[in-house]
């Protein structure tokens, strides 16, 4: 349930508003045990408005509740936070890569 709950949490972060664009969908890992988010951000894919890249997060949100997945990451101990942001918009508290 904690996997569940840090999902609940990254599905309302509130992403900053900006023009039309490209988006950035950003993923990083977070530890279960510690309930900490951590490590570089990693680019996943751009896409070419806000709500296209805000429909792929949720995507990526709800793959996670699979039982599937929510055994896979119980297993590993992590689960992925996404954020979606504005081309040429750094991730707020890590460095993100390519």
């Amino acid at each position: 349930m904690i996997a569940a709950a840090i999902l609940c949490w990254l599905l309302a972060t509130v992403t900053p508003a900006a023009a039309d664009g490209a988006w950035v969908l950003w993923a990083r890992t977070c530890s279960l045990k510690s309930q900490v988010c951590g490590g570089d951000w990693h680019r996943r894919e751009t896409y070419e408005a806000e709500r296209w890249c805000r429909a792929a997060r949720a995507t990526a949100v709800n793959k996670a509740f699979t039982p599937e997945a929510s055994k896979a990451a119980a297993a590993r101990g992590t689960v992925e936070e996404y954020q979606c942001l504005p081309e040429g918009t750094a991730p707020p508290g890590g460095k993100g890569s390519k």
